[in-house]
């Protein structure tokens, strides 16, 4: 999902476009997807919503910037630890903690996405993932999307004999990101949720499940 651009940005207007997603992140937090509206966010930022739209085309386009920043900063914190993991136990390790630490460092990010997730429709009617599946088709799949896709992680350790286990890991993927959208979700009801507890807790049941050495 990929936001348009205008040619030939001035700084004074990357900076707007910053300041705009950063309010729009903080009050998607605070009152969901839904209630979001474009004059709130403008009235957040201190701007006219002439101002938001000078900038964004519309709520889809600013939608698509604030995935692309919240995506960018997970990315920052996941991709190191991941590329420095030697075997597929510690990448999978990696990957879990990694997310963890995204979610206690990021917690409006996380929550503004997650509540963008459940919450969003496009002007077709099309669901948040549907309009990401879509922007994958037609634009490919980012590098950064295999690095941080467990089931590549998953499907190599079975492979090489690292995990033990005859499940398919496409269904473990799916079981492993439900885990992790738990996270997500304790934290838009309740901000102090330990998200670090809850990863180190599903990455030692995880790794145990499948059979890895530890």
């Amino acid at each position: 999902m990929r936001s348009g651009s205008r040619g030939g940005r001035t700084f004074a207007d990357e900076a707007r476009r910053r300041q705009i997603v950063s309010c729009a992140i903080e009050l998607i937090a605070e009152v969901g997807y839904p209630q979001a509206s474009l004059a709130k966010i403008a009235e957040r930022a201190g701007i006219a919503k002439s101002v938001v739209l000078y900038h964004f085309r519309g709520k889809d386009d600013l939608v698509a910037a604030i995935v692309e920043a919240v995506f960018a900063t997970s990315v920052a914190v996941m991709i190191p630890r991941i590329v420095a993991a030697e075997s597929a136990t510690e990448r999978l390790h990696a990957y879990i903690a990694s997310n963890g630490e995204f979610l206690d460092a990021h917690r409006r990010d996380a929550i503004a996405l997650y509540e963008i997730s459940v919450g969003y429709r496009d002007g077709a009617g099309r669901r948040f993932d549907q309009v990401v599946q879509a922007s994958v088709e037609r634009s490919g799949v980012p590098a950064e999307f295999a690095l941080l896709d467990p089931q590549n992680i998953l499907a190599d350790g079975i492979r090489d004999g690292e995990f033990v286990t005859t499940a398919d890991p496409a269904v473990l993927k799916n079981i492993l990101r439900a885990a992790l959208d738990g996270a997500v979700a304790e934290l838009a009801r309740d901000e102090t949720y330990n998200v670090l507890d809850h990863t180190s807790t599903l990455a030692e049941l995880i790794i145990s499940a499948i059979g890895a050495a530890r």
